[in-house]
């Protein structure tokens, strides 16, 4: 984390100034370029940290095949199809039923897409159907050695599905990018390196690193949850692995980092919920980002059109002046954190869950 501080106030004035004038203006272009559905809840693994808390109840509605392609073709009918990436998230996508099909679909209809996955339910056939539908990119979650990945994940036997799908899947050219997500927490902290030596034997580049939000089942576990000096340490680890052989390693975008906010990923941080990122969930919500609370539902596409919701009703999330109170009203981090990442905020209070600066004290 010294680094940063390191590189003298010329530089700090002007990353302030320049971060929030790019900042508004995306928010006044407010282009599309992310568009999540969540297709179903259903899940096969039963994660300690779901933000979501899917489950493998199966009575729980998916969004339907048609619903998805109906937005598509409206969203299609006013934006260039090619500039906006589809993800299908879910629960388990490989639990939605046509799965593949309905990823020809978008295809056809001129969108990039791809997927998120736990990997538990892959097989070569799987990876084959995948090729055909077009899936250019997709994120694997594999959360360290077996015992730690399997003990997160709630299913003995799940990292060894996981690793095996990303052996099939890195050894597969026509996939444009795959990448590896980690959530980071007190038990496997101290298994970066061997985690990092073992994405690399499986052939994965890119790594992404994150920690657990406050919310979701994650809320009431402290297993989870990291203390200061840990957190500051996984800061530390990962602004040192930056740079050095084997995956590119990055923090993710949970929330605004102070002084470490370029040290430890490629970009400044900017929460684009709303932004440049729309989402619908299995029950048709329009939302801004999956993590975020349900009460910031911008409508349904069951009763409105996703293009007009998105042109109309995103105000919250792209002029950020309602959430400075509380501890925001005077904090000098204001202009290039504007309120933290959204899917922190607490509507109750209009107070972020957790601030980073504030309760792992970094400074600026």
């Amino acid at each position: 984390m010294s680094a940063l501080r390191d590189k003298g106030l010329a530089g700090r004035w002007l990353h302030r100034q320049l971060l929030p004038m790019h900042q508004a203006s995306q928010r006044r272009l407010h282009d599309l370029n992310y568009l999540f559905f969540e297709l179903t809840q259903r899940c096969n693994l039963v994660c300690r940290h779901c933000g979501s808390d899917c489950s493998s109840d199966v009575s729980l509605p998916d969004l339907a095949p048609e619903q998805v392609l109906e937005v598509l073709r409206g969203v299609r009918a006013k934006h260039d199809p090619s500039r906006i990436t589809v993800a299908l998230t879910g629960g388990e996508p490989l639990l939605y039923p046509d799965f593949f099909k309905l990823g020809r679909a978008i295809t056809e209809l001129g969108f990039p897409w791809g997927m998120v996955t736990n990997g538990y339910a892959w097989s070569p056939a799987k990876v084959e159907a995948a090729r055909l539908a077009g899936m250019r990119t997709i994120t694997v979650s594999l959360d360290g050695p077996a015992e730690v990945h399997d003990w997160l994940r709630g299913r003995t036997g799940s990292y060894a599905r996981a690793a095996e799908t990303l052996r099939l899947l890195t050894a597969a050219p026509w996939i444009q990018k795959v990448d590896v997500v980690t959530c980071v927490h007190r038990r496997n902290l101290d298994h970066l390196d061997q985690t990092r030596d073992l994405l690399a034997e499986l052939g994965v580049k890119a790594w992404r690193l994150f920690t657990v939000s406050p919310i979701g089942r994650a809320a009431g576990d402290p297993d989870l949850i990291l203390e200061k000096e840990d957190f500051r340490r996984l800061l530390d680890w990962t602004e040192a692995a930056r740079g050095t052989p084997g995956p590119a390693v990055a923090y993710s975008e949970s929330g605004y980092l102070g002084a470490c906010d370029t040290t430890v990923r490629d970009h400044p941080f900017f929460c684009r919920a709303g932004v440049n990122v729309a989402g619908i969930m299995a029950d048709g919500a329009i939302l801004a980002c999956p993590n975020i609370d349900r009460s910031f539902s911008q409508g349904n596409i069951n009763r409105d059109d996703f293009c007009d919701v998105w042109e109309e009703r995103y105000q919250p999330f792209r002029d950020r002046r309602w959430l400075r109170t509380g501890d925001c009203v005077d904090c000098k981090e204001w202009g290039v954190c504007q309120g933290n990442s959204f899917h922190l905020l607490d509507p109750a209070t209009r107070h972020t869950r957790l601030c980073y600066v504030k309760e792992y004290e970094l400074g600026t």
